[in-house]
């Protein structure tokens, strides 16, 4: 993919490493000078100096063909016009913007933003995976319709471990979708039958977590 980074501070250094070892074709623009030379000499990228809100300086990236940007500044202001600019002007199919104050995060979704970033956010994620519901860990997050996707290792004492899907009654909003055992990737039906170390992939609404928490997990292995 052709993507552009306007920011080039250390989320978008990093960032642009990642993406230029995974083959991606990648132009950076950045204000400073010095930042522009440092990421063409360590990562190998094509970077600009100027500001990513001009839409000439846009342009001369390459806006136009890009498959997405990704708008990395400090400035949640700039960072909502970069990708204004880029949707409406240069009809970039995908824009990602980081979010330095999570308040504005649904203001960025109401003017079109394809996809925020908040390190607020990730933060908390990371504290409720660890703390808040060990033993489900969530992995993808669909914001338009409030789902998402978690993963739980059944362990022996797992209320469904040795049932089949069936025999047990799952919350409303709540389906397994998937179940991992060893190498072999199952697509359940009412005949499977779940078994210790299974890794069981469920779409949940996030407000039935407690439920199927204490379906999957049990209260045994809670701290």
């Amino acid at each position: 993919m052709f993507i552009i980074v306007v920011g080039g501070g250390k989320i978008g250094y990093y960032l642009v490493q990642s993406l230029v070892h995974a083959a991606h074709e990648v132009v950076v623009i950045e204000k400073n000078t010095a930042k522009v030379e440092r990421i063409m000499a360590d990562s190998g990228a094509v970077a600009i100096a100027g500001d990513g809100c001009d839409s000439g300086i846009l342009e001369q990236a390459g806006a136009g063909r890009a498959d997405v940007l990704v708008a990395d500044t400090g400035d949640d202001e700039d960072n909502l016009i970069i990708c204004q600019v880029a949707k409406l002007r240069f009809h970039v199919p995908h824009t990602i913007a980081r979010v330095n104050n999570p308040k504005n995060e649904m203001i960025f979704r109401r003017l079109g933003i394809d996809a925020t970033v908040s390190s607020t956010d990730l933060v908390l994620s990371v504290i409720e995976q660890e703390v808040a519901h060990k033993g489900i860990m969530p992995i993808i997050s669909f914001r338009k319709n409030g789902m998402e996707i978690v993963e739980t290792v059944l362990s022996r004492r797992s209320p469904i471990a040795g049932k089949s899907l069936s025999e047990v009654q799952f919350p409303n909003q709540c389906k397994i979708i998937a179940v991992l055992r060893g190498d072999e990737l199952l697509v359940p039906d009412g005949q499977t039958k779940l078994e210790a170390q299974d890794l069981v992939f469920s779409l949940i609404k996030p407000s039935c977590m407690a439920a199927i928490e204490q379906l999957l997990v049990g209260e045994a292995s809670r701290s």
